[in-house]
């Protein structure tokens, strides 16, 4: 009988390590999900798409590409409770890669903030769009 407990104390302990190293390796990929590419156009008073969606704690690059040939854009958007802390220049016929993470789900605006003396800004003329970022998939 001795045999067979310590066959059974031997089987019993590789379970308990299968499983404690199933857990692990569950967790290490969820810390390191990939993130999300989204690709945004700014030119002629206006951002292309003007709408998107990303997931709350999932890290996001965003490609930015001016396609005025003379105009210089900037991509503004501005909420420290969220997380969202960017102001960044893209000149005319340039591209800029830039990388954040939302924190909080919601609706937030992200606009060009350039402007020429006497006349409206670009944010007024209309170059603005919508952030919305949605709660993290249920695992």
């Amino acid at each position: 009988m001795p045999a067979a407990n310590s066959r059974k104390t031997v089987r019993d302990v590789l379970i308990v390590l299968a499983t404690l190293m199933l857990t692990t390796v569950t967790a290490v990929t969820r810390g390191q999900e990939s993130p999300e590419e989204i690709s945004l156009s700014l030119g002629d008073y206006h951002f292309i798409p003007d709408s998107i969606e990303v997931q709350a704690g999932r890290p996001v690059v965003l490609t930015l590409t001016n396609t005025d040939t003379l105009t210089p854009h900037n991509f503004t958007l501005q909420d420290a409770a969220a997380g969202l802390d960017i102001d960044t220049s893209v000149s005319a016929g340039s591209t800029s890669v830039i990388e954040f993470t939302p924190v909080k789900p919601g609706s937030y605006t992200f606009y060009c903030s350039k402007k020429l003396l006497f006349m409206k800004s670009h944010r007024e003329r209309g170059m603005e769009g919508t952030l919305r970022v949605i709660p993290p998939a249920a695992d």
